[in-house]
């Protein structure tokens, strides 16, 4: 719950969003999408409504900043997960950690990935497009730390390249969101890391 007895008090604008998009979450988890208003989602923090549009000004706002947050996240698992030079291991545990994030909270990622397909269009916002983008940027970066870490070069484009640890990384993962197998999603991302490993060559 986002209620509290100072709830409805002068807060930091950075709080006070963070309060909705904590409120956001608790709405979509109970009630889904449809249930996902803006008064709901104030309802549950226990403030004015137009609060609302004080900390975020629109619905749209509200996604992509709970899209901002969740990439946030992601980014993060990547930079804990990656300790090692070698980049077959480093890929392991990037691509586990991601794993993780999903296997944790199946149900907080099904409701926001319809979250960020349902609200692709909206307002000319596109924020499916815009976490794509922004996610195979950090996977980019962290190829190309690896390459000069490691004293080796992608035998294809590093955008290419981090593009299929994108897509096939997304592969996995929703294989596991069907089968909940986790023996054989482990397996994949050992098969996938040692394959994106093959493209690294001596520099």
């Amino acid at each position: 719950m986002s209620t509290g007895p100072t709830a409805g008090t002068h807060r930091p604008a950075d709080e006070r969003r963070a309060q909705l998009l904590d409120a956001a979450v608790d709405v979509l988890r109970e009630h889904g999408l449809k249930g996902l208003t803006t008064r709901a989602v104030t309802a549950r923090a226990g403030v004015p409504h137009g609060i609302f549009h004080y900390a975020f000004g629109s619905k749209a706002a509200l996604v992509r900043a709970l899209v901002e947050r969740e990439l946030t996240g992601a980014a993060a698992a990547w930079g804990a997960a990656v300790e090692s030079d070698d980049v077959p291991t480093a890929l392991r545990q990037a691509l586990l950690a991601q794993l993780d994030i999903v296997r944790t909270d199946p149900e907080r990622d099904a409701y926001l990935t319809e979250l960020v397909r349902a609200a692709q269009d909206d307002a000319g916002t596109r924020p499916a497009l815009w976490e794509q983008d922004r996610y195979r940027a950090e996977v980019e970066h962290r190829l190309t730390a690896w390459s000069r870490d490691a004293g080796v070069r992608w035998a294809a484009p590093v955008a290419d390249v981090a593009a299929l640890v994108l897509s096939a990384t997304d592969g996995v993962i929703q294989a596991w969101v069907v089968d909940r197998d986790d023996r054989r999603a482990e397996m994949s991302v050992d098969l996938l890391a040692r394959a994106v490993a093959s493209l690294a060559l001596p520099a």
